[in-house]
């Protein structure tokens, strides 16, 4: 629909509201072709609509984006021919700048409801994180998930066959409950529903199944597939609440659902939602932030399963209290081991999701800062103020820093794929100190075999050395001496890098491995983290020994040839798509 928002020198306000698909209106004839259109006398034209009386010409000039068409300019005049090729081209350079101006301010638009979901998400998250009993906690998931625009929000768990044990539920009336219940779905149909016919309904981690496509009314409705679209007689689920006048492209019975999956995939539950605020079928765009809260609600009834093993656990170990002291023992650690399990995913899963929610959200407006100040570097003079060119390459130098603290946090959050390749530690060794400035103060010493082969991930594997030769460096500001040695053990092979540095105390041992901690000023200590998770992903294992005053030494122990592709903690969300940042140098 092309509406009219603006108007100027007509002696009464218009109000013309033309349908695109139509053929009546200059306007529509420049928004449909992408093309101005200049219109001598618009007596001859049969697309002409009366506007104003008394107009006999007309210049209707599109506003472009790009191959988007947002708007159209059009002017009239009492005069027959009134515009010439002089009047088309200073009303599309002002098409142009409207362009401008109108993508400026769905940009703005853009990055405010970015903030908006992302204070609703952190808010939501931290409210999430307070309560403790399962039940509660869910229904605060699904209160989140409404403010994002779904009137009806249901969780439901489900145990290993699938079948449902229980269900969580905003929006709905008892009627409403009582009839989900009566009609719930048994588990060998949604096993099919998230299995591969379903696949191509799939949007990110929802499955979207339209009521416009003939094959779902045929399948999950058990419609004829020749039954019309307009026959809408409830079929499944509950009934909707919309009007017709609310819906704009959602039909009352469209389906949208996701499995909640934990961390090894096992399903624990579905989620479902309908009835959305503003009558609009889902998008990959809307569904993304809705996935964090997935994995939150998986993880809430995992942990409340965990929870559960270890109410039975003390339940076994007062049966136990009165016989030999090794069942006791056996007992305790268990019970022990199923604690910090519970406390680590529940601890790292969170600060996996958020890490992937929040890099993809700060990545998109980085892009635009970094193409806004490589635009001006681009149109800036050679006689250009010396303090501009000093504050654009602060500019451009903090955007390349931002833009490493949002791969860090987009490698933290994914899954770890090794693409194992042939070499040798002297060539990994070499290729490895070449990344990295070495200062004239410091002396490197080489003590690296060319054998064994040996197969690795290189460029993951160089990113653990790099990491461990820069934090040597950092460590001896006055100088010093690295020392880098290779040997074979047994069927590993084992790199050590050690320095002559300031050491570390025990208490920053301890951390050192924890994403989040860091010693240093700048930095947001995932570095250490990720290298663990990439040596933990070949098989191998990462150790740090540290002497106040003395130095510090890192092993590196990993399989000549790992019999693993993929690995590392499993306690990860997948990432959400975005566009990725490209910087340009000149």
């Amino acid at each position: 629909m092309l509406r009219l928002v603006a108007q100027r020198k007509y002696p009464e306000k218009l109000t013309l509201n033309l349908p695109l698909e139509g053929k009546k209106g200059i306007t529509v004839k420049a928004a449909k072709t992408g093309k101005p259109v200049i219109v001598p006398d618009v007596r001859k034209d049969p697309y002409y609509v009366v506007g104003a009386k008394g107009m006999l010409s007309e210049l209707a000039v599109p506003i472009k984006a790009g191959k988007r068409i947002l708007g159209v300019l059009n002017v009239e005049s009492k005069r027959i021919a009134a515009f010439n090729e002089n009047d088309k081209e200073l009303l599309e350079a002002l098409a142009s700048h409207a362009a401008t101006a109108i993508t400026n301010l769905e940009r703005r638009e853009e990055l405010r409801e970015i903030s908006k979901k992302i204070a609703n998400l952190m808010r939501s998250s931290t409210k999430i994180m307070q309560v403790k009993d399962m039940q509660k906690r869910l229904k605060v998931i699904a209160k989140a998930i409404q403010k994002f625009g779904w009137r009806r929000v249901v969780i439901s768990l489900r145990d290993e066959n699938l079948e449902g044990t229980d269900i969580v539920t905003v929006g709905l009336t008892k009627e409403e409950q009582k009839l989900l219940m009566e009609r719930k779905a048994p588990g060998h149909v949604w096993r099919e529903r998230l299995g591969p016919k379903f696949e191509r309904f799939k949007i990110g981690e929802f499955y979207y199944l339209p009521w416009s496509d003939p094959w779902i009314r045929e399948h999950i409705h058990g419609l004829p597939p020749e039954t019309p679209p307009d026959v809408t007689t409830t079929y499944a689920g509950v009934l909707s609440r919309l009007s017709p006048e609310e819906m704009v492209d959602w039909h009352p019975q469209d389906m949208l659902y996701a499995p909640l999956r934990t961390p090894e995939g096992k399903i624990v539950g579905i989620l479902s939602m309908d009835d959305p605020v503003d009558g609009r079928k889902p998008t990959k765009e809307t569904l993304a932030p809705l996935e964090l809260f997935l994995h939150q609600a998986a993880i809430t009834i995992e942990n409340a399963q965990l929870i559960e093993s270890l109410r039975q656990a003390r339940e076994k170990l007062e049966e136990y209290a009165e016989k030999p002291e090794q069942k006791v023992e056996e007992r305790t650690r268990e019970l022990r081991e199923s604690q910090e399990k519970l406390l680590k995913a529940q601890r790292l899963a969170v600060i996996g999701e958020l890490a992937g929610m929040v890099g993809h959200d700060l990545r998109n407006p980085l892009t635009s800062i970094a193409g806004a100040q490589y635009y001006l570097k681009k149109k800036l003079t050679p006689k250009v103020d010396v303090k501009i060119k000093e504050m654009l390459e602060l500019i451009e130098k903090n955007i390349e820093y931002s833009n490493k603290i949002i791969n860090d946090l987009l490698d933290y959050s994914r899954e770890i794929e090794l693409e194992p390749t042939e070499t040798n530690p002297r060539t990994l060794v070499e290729e490895t100190l070449s990344l990295v400035e070495i200062p004239k103060n410091i002396k490197v010493k080489k003590r690296v075999q060319d054998k064994p082969k040996i197969w690795v991930d290189i460029g993951k594997m160089k990113r653990v050395f790099v990491n461990i030769v820069k934090n040597a460096v950092e460590a001896m500001p006055k100088g010093g001496t690295i020392t880098v040695t290779s040997r074979k053990r047994n069927n590993n092979i084992e790199f050590s890098f050690s320095d002559t540095g300031v050491g570390m105390k025990k208490e920053v041992l301890e951390k050192i491995w924890t994403p989040l901690f860091t010693t240093k000023a700048k930095g947001m200590g995932f570095g250490l983290a990720i290298c663990k998770r990439i040596v933990e992903a070949h098989g191998g294992n990462i150790i740090v020994e540290s002497e106040i005053g003395k130095g510090t030494t890192f092993t590196v122990v990993v399989p000549i040839k790992p019999e693993i592709k993929e690995g590392g903690e499993k306690i990860w969300v997948k990432a959400l798509e975005s566009s990725l940042l490209t910087t340009t140098k000149t």
